[in-house]
């Protein structure tokens, strides 16, 4: 069958304005992809931020770490546990009373606490 030259133009007319809209709505879509993507990559990268400044728990230090120091009130006050060997106990306690500024309250309960462990001697 044939088609007469308008109709030919009219349909290339059509088929040129959807493919420009299909043009357009792919520019669209790979905007917001772009738009959607970053955002994830700003959001990854505040949270890693967040993550790496906020200090880690007392409780979670070792007592060997360089923090270690930390523990110190928590340990004196008896919400965290000492080290279990009576010789690290009393490494653990000479640190606190040489490396952290303590409170003469904190640092009289501390000798206390130090006097109590076998073979420990005086800070």
């Amino acid at each position: 069958m044939q088609v007469g030259r308008p109709l030919m133009i009219a349909r290339l007319g059509r088929s040129c304005i959807v493919s420009n809209l299909q043009k357009d709505w792919i520019r669209d879509m790979r905007g917001s992809y772009r738009r959607i993507s970053r955002s994830v990559v700003l959001i990854g990268t505040a949270l890693i931020v967040t993550a790496a400044a906020t200090p880690a728990p007392e409780s979670a230090i070792r007592w060997d770490a360089k923090n270690a120091y930390l523990k110190c009130d928590g340990a004196i006050d008896g919400t965290i546990a000492w080290p279990s060997a009576p010789q690290a106990a009393c490494v653990a306690m000479l640190m606190c009373a040489n490396e952290r500024t303590l409170s003469a309250e904190r640092h009289r309960r501390l000798i206390e606490q130090i006097r109590r462990v076998p073979g420990c001697g005086e800070p």
